[in-house]
């Protein structure tokens, strides 16, 4: 009765501990590593040496050298379907499937990130969701757009607006084709390719669907030659230095053209893997080779009744006079191809284009060719891998690899990728200040297992990803094999597989499902679905495998049982050159799939758990110690089938009408006792839109009175068995056991029923080897010691054995590995006068779906208890012991402790104090509807935490303050290059009209903070500000940039930013209540062979006339006619008061994804690199 009446409430934080833990934990994101989920587009910056690559979703991933990576999120998610740089200006041009250009820029400032700058109009959206093609003039200042009805239009970047009237419209292309043709009208079809002449800026071939190529001069507005095939046109592309093009055709042909030749005049026609019918060719590109031979790349053109589902890029260099230099390869890949372009080195003179690398990029992965070797290798990439080349089932993180190992590692590596290019990473862009990549450092890896049995290991230590090496297990065993589609006879085309996707598996049984790895021993275990273990150590000579099996039946003596599943696997010899040598096989009985795994590498012992039980083996001798069953001896006589996914146990909501009562009863006098806990603040509501938002991560800053759930016993039916039996998790630790006095080696498992056996393992003898201390086998037995049962019979998940200081003492699964050094020997711990327990006492902590217990050693005495799902709702998924510390360079200062880091299935990120179960903060990191990044969630000891954020790329966060970056990146420019963007009239009354305001705009408000776009994304530390639309206010006004160097008429400009008229401040020296500003109107924008240019002298002006001021731009000597002079208003404007915005500093941002979040807390941020 009393505990109702009194309540539970927790001790409130002192003002002390709600400072400490702001300066403990923190949430960010880190970066994302591997290939991005479903691309789009991709464009190539030559003069900065980067690339970019557009997602369906919205996201923008600009890569440079390894390590440099910048990602952006749109503000309104929309398919990406071109991407332009605006070529040595760190500027990127968007067009999105919603009909809107958007335009980006790379700025330095503070830390490297994304700035949007502006988004076109909406009523050019209609135009724009049309766009068949683009094509960006080399001054950076005009876009052609040609449209699917083949119109071309003109965007000004300048002021971001675009030209309602077709600059070159279907009208006049079809005159041109009645004079060429006979009187007949033909319709050009779509814009299919725009290219600008690589030497003479005023001139620009037009591709048209139906037949037609255009060479149009543009300031005169009209044509120079006309060009007609006898096929459809689909693409076109200059060489030679203009002299030349080429053009692709949708019967599978090519065409070669001379540009000063008459009509219809083709040099050179081919199909060249015809006669037979052909599939389209959909785009070419001839490059001129340093040797002067030519090199036509195009995609498509294959045989259509034999290989129309093929996806293929051909290289074909031919030379006339010397065959030797005839090069023809097909590369073949496994998905469709999005885009291709070359990275060339301009020959001094200009007349060689010499290629040195092909770029493809494809829906399931990027391929890089290297163009120098002949050959034509692969390149290894060292990021933007497909780490889904075969479905990641499992992951385990390995830190502080030992530097030994790391070594043989990467020798394997450089036997494995000897068919790779040599040549150095041809993507050199972006400026790496610090890397922590020094061999002095310790490095970090990721292991993943997949579903075609192989092992893959990933370098984490930097933010690139690259593959050090790969295991294959399906070489140790019999399987059925696909038959090889390459057959020798298949000559032509010549196809070469190339890139690593493959998501097609011979043989389910492969797929690897738990994976453990000791670095200081070099040993690797790996589980399979079927129930095979194997052991890998290191070899450095090539070896004979003849791969004994050892079967665990865990259901020894109980012949009754049935299996229902797949069948056992079966080993067979192979050749082993160098690498991973598997020592032992271990086949258990059921073959059913691993579900824990747990590595003991300093008794030579592993411990592996199934849905029928767990076995504990020594490896070195391929000696059972012990085998458990776990399966209810009622139910062994009846068929077992056990799902390949290891589903959650459900709750059985059954109640009689006592229990009802009860409850009754008890929220009856909850609720009069806790009147006054209702007017304590709420828990702020939970975005799941925005899982990393700042408002999403909050303090527990106010005092909780937890109001339990009722949560009904667990009914398990018999057909429930298999799952109610199967292992949940595995942990070795040496603890006091028994007493005291000795530590005793133990194996704990825990089951989905809520049972935890403990094992004491007797018998070892320690010896020194291989740079740790291993234990010999001198009859060693393990018995059964203790057993626990849950009351509440939730699955068990991890078990994690304490130390007075709350360190985890032992290695288990679910458990990130650390030093196996540490686990075994007394390590002298320094306390600190906040410690007043005894530091040799241990305790174990047992965290199930619902609960975290502690108890005591050796006596197992309750200590501690928190119910997660009868307080909160949520249920556990993975739990970890980390520490946290503070901050600081004084050490005297520094404060450490080790909490508990919980995530639920609400993908919530919590962190609780040892023993006291106080939440000290809660994140949302992942959405509850992302199955697959809650199953795959990978914690680490230094408080960061991996997951898949899609199938092909994992995400990094952190929770702790401490923990920065691994590196530092800026970008180098031409800042005088960048030109600021000007709003026309046209431009910002449109915005007016689609801002949809409710008041008028006669008053302009005077603003006094600098506005900032939302879009931006930072990688420093993020704080809080308040943001706006740049254009959210009218402009009536049009700017043209001064000189950058110089400050005129109060203006102050920087390069790194554009002008923003709302945010502009224009007065006069002596300013009076009836100066007005007059507007500036402009002809329709119109096409320049020279384009309008920024003038470099001041080019705002005051003038006095009368009572009234006014601003006239001032345009470059190249302008054909300056604008007529303004009329004068209708009545007196208001003075408008406005401020030049220059480049953000920006203080008080929190972002992720591209788009900035408010934090609770300006104290609660993370420097971290956003990517």
């Amino acid at each position: 009765m009393f505990k109702f009446k009194l309540g539970r409430k927790q001790p409130e934080d002192n003002e002390a501990r709600r400072r400490l833990q702001k300066e403990l934990f923190s949430f960010s994101k880190i970066c994302d590593r591997g290939f991005p989920s479903h691309p789009s587009a991709i464009a190539y910056d030559p003069q900065l040496k980067l690339i970019a690559i557009g997602t369906h979703a919205g996201e923008i991933r600009i890569y440079g050298q390894p390590n440099f990576q910048v990602s952006y999120n749109l503000n309104n998610p929309s398919s990406i379907r071109k991407i332009i740089f605006l070529n040595g200006i760190a500027r990127v041009l968007i067009l999105t499937s919603d009909g809107y250009l958007h335009l980006l820029e790379i700025n330095n400032l503070n830390s490297i990130h994304i700035d949007h700058i502006c988004t076109s109009n909406e009523n050019s959206e209609s135009i724009l969701k049309d766009t068949q093609t683009l094509c960006l003039l080399r001054n950076n200042l005009n876009l052609l757009i040609g449209l699917q009805n083949g119109n071309i239009y003109l965007f000004n970047i300048e002021n971001f607006s675009l030209n309602t009237k077709p600059i070159i419209p279907t009208e006049t292309i079809e005159k041109i084709i009645v004079e060429n043709c006979s009187g007949r009208i033909i319709h050009p079809g779509s814009v299919q390719s725009i290219v600008q002449h690589p030497i003479n800026d005023d001139n620009v071939l037009i591709g048209y669907k139906n037949t037609l190529i255009v060479h149009w001069d543009l300031p005169s507005n009209s044509h120079d030659r006309t060009y007609i095939y006898k096929q459809e046109v689909e693409s076109v592309c200059w060489y030679n230095q203009g002299r030349n093009f080429a053009t692709c055709h949708s019967n599978g042909s090519y065409a070669l053209w001379d540009a000063k030749q008459q009509l219809n005049i083709v040099e050179t026609e081919k199909i060249p893997y015809g006669p037979y019918p052909c599939t389209s060719m959909t785009k070419i590109n001839v490059k001129i080779m340093r040797n002067g031979d030519p090199l036509i790349i195009f995609s498509g053109g294959l045989p259509r009744s034999s290989y129309s589902n093929k996806h293929t890029v051909s290289c074909l260099c031919e030379n006339e006079h010397n065959n030797e230099r005839t090069r023809h390869v097909t590369f073949d890949f496994t998905t469709g191809i999005i885009d291709f372009f070359t990275i060339d080195k301009l020959s001094s003179d200009g007349s060689r284009d010499d290629p040195q690398s092909l770029v493809i990029l494809l829906n399931e992965e990027i391929v890089m060719v290297d163009l120098l070797t002949d050959s034509w290798p692969s390149y290894h990439l060292p990021y933007l891998n497909s780490i889904h080349a075969s479905p990641v089932i499992c992951t385990t993180f390995a830190c502080n690899v030992n530097q030994e190992f790391y070594k043989k590692l990467i020798n394997y590596a450089s036997v494995q990728f000897e068919e790779n290019s040599d040549q150095q990473w041809p993507i050199t862009g972006g400026e790496i200040k610090k890397v922590i990549n020094d061999d002095s450092h310790e490095k970090n890896l990721l292991l993943t297992g997949h579903e075609d049995g192989s092992v893959q290991f990933w370098d984490v230590t930097n933010i690139s990803m690259p593959l050090i090496c790969k295991l294959k297990t399906s070489d140790y065993f019999q399987i059925e094999q696909a038959p090889n589609d390459d057959i020798d006879e298949e000559t032509w085309p010549p196809f070469r597989k190339t890139g690593i996707y493959d998501p097609y598996c011979d043989d389910p049984r492969l797929a690897i499902q738990k994976l453990a790895l000791c670095t200081n021993t070099d040993t690797l275990i790996a589980a399979g679905t079927a129930g095979q273990v194997l052991t890998f150590q290191f070899t450095a000579e090539p070896t004979d495998v003849n791969l004994p099996m050892t079967t665990v039946n865990l259901l020894d003596g109980c012949e009754s049982f049935v299996w229902k599943g797949h069948e056992e696997m079966k080993t067979k010899s192979t050749f082993v050159s160098s690498g991973f040598l598997p020592t032992s096989c271990v086949q258990l009985y059921p073959p059913a799939a691993v579900s824990a795994l747990a590595l003991c590498s300093d008794i030579q012992c592993y411990a592996v758990g199934t849905a029928h039980g767990f076995a504990l083996i020594n490896y070195q001798q391929s000696r059972i110690l012990t085998a458990k069953c776990t399966l209810d001896p009622n139910s062994l006589g009846h068929a077992s089938k056990v799902p390949s996914s290891f589903g959650e146990s459900t709750l059985i909501r059954g109640r009689s009408l006592k229990k009802s009562l009860r409850e009754s009863f008890r929220r009856f006098r909850k609720g009069r006792t806790t009147k006054k806990s209702t007017m304590t603040p709420t828990t702020p509501r939970v975005d799941e839109s925005h899982p990393l938002s700042a408002t999403n991560m909050h303090l527990e800053q106010i005092t909780r009175v937890p109001i339990e759930r009722q949560v009904e016993f667990r009914e398990f039916k018999q057909n429930d068995d298999p799952i109610v039996s199967m292992v949940r998790c595995l942990y070795f630790a040496k603890t006091y056991l028994n007493s005291l006095h000795d530590r005793t080696r133990s194996l704990w498992a825990g089951t989905n029923s809520g049972h935890v056996y403990v094992y004491s393992i007797i018998g070892f003898e320690s010896q020194t080897l291989n740079r740790t201390t291993i234990t010999t086998d001198q009859t060693s037995s393990c018995s059964l010691a203790k057993e626990i049962r849950l009351k509440h019979k939730a699955p068990v998940l991890s078990i994690i054995v304490l130390d007075g200081l709350n360190q985890s003492i032992g290695q288990g699964s679910n458990i990130p590995p650390i030093d196996s050094k540490l686990l075994t020997a007394e390590i002298p711990i320094q306390t600190t006068p906040t410690h007043s327990e005894n530091v040799t006492s241990h305790k174990v902590l047992i965290c199930s779906e619902e609960q975290f217990k502690i108890f005591t050693l050796p006596h197992l005495k309750p200590s501690g208890k928190f119910k997660l799902t009868a307080t909160e709702g949520t249920r556990v998924r993975k739990i970890n012991i980390n520490q946290f510390s503070s901050k600081t360079d004084n050490p005297d200062e520094s404060h450490s402790e080790y909490c508990l880091t919980c995530l639920d299935n609400m993908g919530h990120i919590s962190i609780y104090s040892l023993p006291t179960f106080r939440r000290q903060i809660l994140f949302n990191c992942v959405k509850p509807t992302d199955i697959t990044a809650l199953s795959s969630l990978q914690f680490t000891p230094y408080a960061h935490a991996f997951y898949l954020q899609s199938s092909s790329e994992f995400t990094e966060v952190t929770f702790s303050l401490k923990n920065s970056a691994p590196c530092s990146m800026m970008i180098s420019y031409d800042k005088l290059q960048r030109k600021t963007i000007l709003r026309s009239n046209e431009d910002q009354s449109s915005q007016q009209i689609s801002s949809k305001r409710d008041e008028s705009h006669d008053h302009v408000e005077e603003l006094t903070h600098e506005i900032l776009s939302k879009d931006s994304i930072f990688s420093s530390t993020p704080k809080t500000i308040d943001n706006k639309n740049e254009y959210e206010e009218p402009e009536s006004i049009t700017i043209i940039k001064s000189n950058p160097n110089e400050n005129n008429s109060g203006l102050s400009t920087n390069s790194d930013s554009a002008i923003d008229i709302n945010s502009m401040n224009i007065t006069n020296n002596q300013p009076s209540n009836d100066e007005v500003l007059k507007p500036v109107e402009h002809d329709p924008p119109s096409f320049q062979s020279t384009p309008l240019k920024v003038a470099t002298e001041p080019s705002i002006t005051v003038s006095q006339n009368g009572d009234h001021a006014s601003i006239s731009p001032v345009l470059s000597k190249s302008s054909k006619k300056a604008a007529p002079p303004p009329p004068p208003p209708p009545k007196p404007a208001k003075l408008i008061s406005a401020k030049v915005r220059q480049a953000p500093t920006i203080n008080e941002v929190h972002c992720y994804n591209g788009k900035n979040n408010k934090s609770s807390s300006p104290s609660q941020q993370t420097p971290a690199i956003h990517t």
